[in-house]
């Protein structure tokens, strides 16, 4: 396990030890929207929708906080997102961090395929 991830871990296990609340954690059991072969969801949305900048209301922001929850728990992003709902420019780098690593168009933009990528647990 990866520094970052050991430093999330024991913030997390404090917090709930105080009765602080903390984001949901990554589940392998949550059921995967149809056609998605997903190991992994943080409970904020299951689907496939175009998610990217500049889209707004609590639909786009539960995605948004799916992706930035997904990059955290399942890639090695050097850099812990806020899980705010805001697509911005950290959110987006990276994004096109996530589809370069994973070989797959490089758009900014998480459609169908880095969406199966970002729940196929961690990959690099």
């Amino acid at each position: 396990m990866i520094t970052r991830k050991r430093i999330a871990l024991a913030v997390a296990t404090a917090a709930l030890g105080s009765g602080l609340a903390v984001a949901p954690a990554v589940s392998a059991t949550a059921a995967p929207a149809p056609g998605v072969h997903a190991a992994y969801s943080c409970g904020y949305y299951n689907g496939t929708a175009l998610t990217k900048a500049g889209q707004t209301g609590s639909a786009a922001k539960k995605r948004i906080k799916e992706v930035q929850c997904l990059i955290n728990a399942n890639t090695s992003y050097p850099t812990l997102l806020n899980e705010d709902g805001k697509f911005g420019t950290k959110t987006y780098n990276a994004v096109k961090k996530v589809q370069s690593k994973a070989h797959i168009s490089v758009d900014g933009q998480v459609g169908k395929n880095t969406w199966k990528k970002l729940r196929a647990g961690v990959w690099w």
